[in-house]
Formats: structure tokens, sequence, C-alpha cells
């Protein structure tokens, strides 16, 4: 018995130390990736300022105003589900996507405005019901959640006999009842515009389950822990939204300023966000070079690609904020105008003990 307890003991202590291991690793190759790209400026009056050449074309002052994006969460009919029964679960998400919006910097406008009408076109907003278009103008960007499933299932499963045990007393037993929640929602975000345009869905399909022993293969279950499972199966689900509505809609700057270190070569680049945006010292940030192109309709496109990363320093201010960044490492020359975009990932931690979300979203 001592050394089965002994082997259950080693097992985890090896266990932890392998995660220690794998921990220490990944904030080595962290530390290496940036090198003197990160930590404080004691002085920044210190470092000289390096004149910065403009990208083309620069931002106009609307760009350079707008920082945060401003969402508006919305509601489409579900057809063959019963609107009262998606009451709690609407609030719910609703809930959970202004959470995430709020952490990933963006700005939730009025919920008076989140009642969507029946006659929608697939997929495309119209008017609110009620409420007239100017009413959502100020919206950048639309979230339209769409429940397709939103099901209880049970099944029970009779208890295993023993060869010596009689079908009586096997019968006498409890069986197996696994009640499961099934939930498939569909969110899209949608561009406001006088054309609104889906420019992605996300689509999650997640169950959660739960097992009991019950002599009754009715399998009842009480409508708390019911209404428990399905809170479990949707916060799972939409907890994989993070990262990419981070990507997506995070506050975004602009590159306004270069200073170097006078006996060192050490680069820090002032950008257009800062707390208000929800900028922290040690955040990663993505500094992009925009890119312009006319269809042969007239139609403007934009892309971008990144052209650099860098840490933030301990210099933070309400609007702007101070990034180490390495420029040898860059791919083109840092300009002034250039796009800077927080970096949203999933963490180590959550990565190993949260749902696996490679199977529960499929973005198109």
């Amino acid at each position: 018995m001592q050394n089965r307890v002994d082997r259950r003991v080693g097992a985890c202590e090896s266990g932890s130390f392998v995660r220690a291991r794998v921990a220490i690793l990944a904030l080595t190759l962290l530390v290496n990736a940036f090198g003197c790209a990160s930590g404080r400026v004691s002085n920044l009056e210190a470092y000289g300022e390096i004149p910065m050449n403009q990208v083309i074309p620069y931002p106009s002052q609307g760009e350079l105003r707008k920082r945060a994006y401003k969402i508006v969460v919305v509601d489409r009919p579900s057809a063959g589900i019963d609107e009262k029964r998606l009451e709690k679960p609407r609030t719910q998400v609703h809930r959970a996507l202004e959470a995430i919006l709020t952490q990933v910097g963006a700005t939730v406008i009025d919920r008076s405005l989140q009642e969507i009408g029946g006659g929608r076109t697939e997929g495309i907003l119209g008017e609110l019901e009620g409420r007239l278009p100017e009413s959502v103008s100020g919206a950048d960007y639309a979230l339209a959640i769409h429940f397709s499933n939103y099901r209880y299932t049970s099944k029970w499963k009779k208890p295993f006999k023993f060869l010596w045990q009689s079908p009586e007393e096997a019968a006498s037993k409890p069986g197996t009842c696994t009640h499961e929640t099934e939930v498939e929602v569909d969110i899209q975000l949608v561009e406001i515009g006088s054309t609104d345009r889906v420019a992605k869905t996300f689509a999650l399909e997640h169950t959660a389950e739960q097992e009991n022993k019950d002599l009754d293969p009715v399998c009842t279950i009480a409508p708390v822990t019911l209404g428990v499972l399905f809170e479990k199966a949707l916060d799972e689900a939409v907890s994989c939204l993070r990262a990419p509505l981070g990507r997506l809609l995070a506050p975004r700057g602009h590159l306004i300023g270069h200073r170097k270190a006078a006996d060192a070569d050490r680069h820090v680049y002032q950008i257009s966000l800062g707390s208000v945006q929800g900028i922290e010292s040690g955040d990663l940030v993505e500094i992009l070079r925009e890119q312009r192109s006319m269809s042969p309709s007239g139609d403007e496109s934009r892309s971008e690609r990144v052209i650099v990363e860098g840490r933030v320093t301990d210099q933070v201010m309400a609007q702007a904020s101070w990034v180490a960044a390495d420029p040898a490492k860059a791919t083109d020359a840092l300009l002034k105008g250039d796009v800077i975009r927080p970096v949203f990932a999933e963490g180590l931690l959550s990565s190993l003990s949260g749902p696996d979300c490679e199977d529960i979203l499929d973005e198109r």
C-alpha cells in the first residue's frame, strides 16, 4: 500500500516538475526573443529624439482620433426554438460578449438598442425594431447572435451484470444516467455602414455532460442542475471568442514618435494608445504597415502586415505610451503613422486548463 502511495506522490511531483520546466522554458524564450526591448525607462528625457519619415498616405485626423471600436450586441431570431427558452441564454451570451469586448478595449454602446426585429435578411442588419437607423449610426460593428440548437438529451445505461449475479440482483442496482446539453450559436461580426457587411462568422458548437447513478431509466434531472449544465456549455463556448475578437476589435493607434538611448542601442517608440484604451506596462503590441489598393470597380481595400512586435514600457499615460522595440528585427523601416495594435493570444494556463476551442469554434 505504501509503495502505491509513493508511486502516486512521485507521479504528481514529476508532473509538477514538468509543468514548472515548461513554464520556465516559455519565460526564457520570451526574454530571449525581446532581449533589451523590454524593461523600465528610468529617464525618458535622456533618450534623444529621432526624426521619423511618414507613412504614405498618412492617416486622416479622423483615423488618428479613432482608437476604440464601438460595438452593439444584437439578437437574431432563431427558427424552431421557443423564444422564451432563449431569454436566459441570450442574456448570458450578451453579458459574456460585453465582458470580452471590454477586456479587449472595445466600447459597448447602449444595451437599449439591442433588440432586433423579426424580418431580418440572413446575416445582414436592418433597422432595429422601434428605432431609427440614426440610433445606431455611432456603432462601427454589431455582434449578431443566432441560436441554431439549444437541446437537452439523456441516456440511461443499465448496470453491469457480473457472471455470478442473477438478473434480479443486477436489476436492483442503479444504472448510469448521462445528461447532455448541446448548444450551437452563430455570432456574426457585422460591419455597419450604408451597406451592412458580414466581416466574420464565429460558429460555436459545444456540449456539457453530467453522469449520475439512477434506478429510474427515465433519468430525471432537477431544473437548477439542467440550467447549470446549459450555462457551462455556453460559458465555455463563448470564452473561445476572446482571442479572435481581441485580434479583430482591439484598439488601434498609430506610431507618433521615436527616441534612442544615448549610451545604448535601445529604441523606444511613442504610440497613441494609453491606459484609457487598456494599455498596461508589459503588454505586447504589433506595429503594422497598412497597404491600400483600388479594385477595377473603384472600391478601396486595405490590408496589413506585421513589421515588428514591441513591449510596452513603464511609460504609460492616459492616451499615449512608449514601446520598446528593436528596429533591427523589423521587416521594414518604422514610419510615423504606422498602425499599432495590442496582441491578444490565449495564455499558457488557459490553453492547458480551458476548453478545447479547436473543436468548439469554427471561423469563416
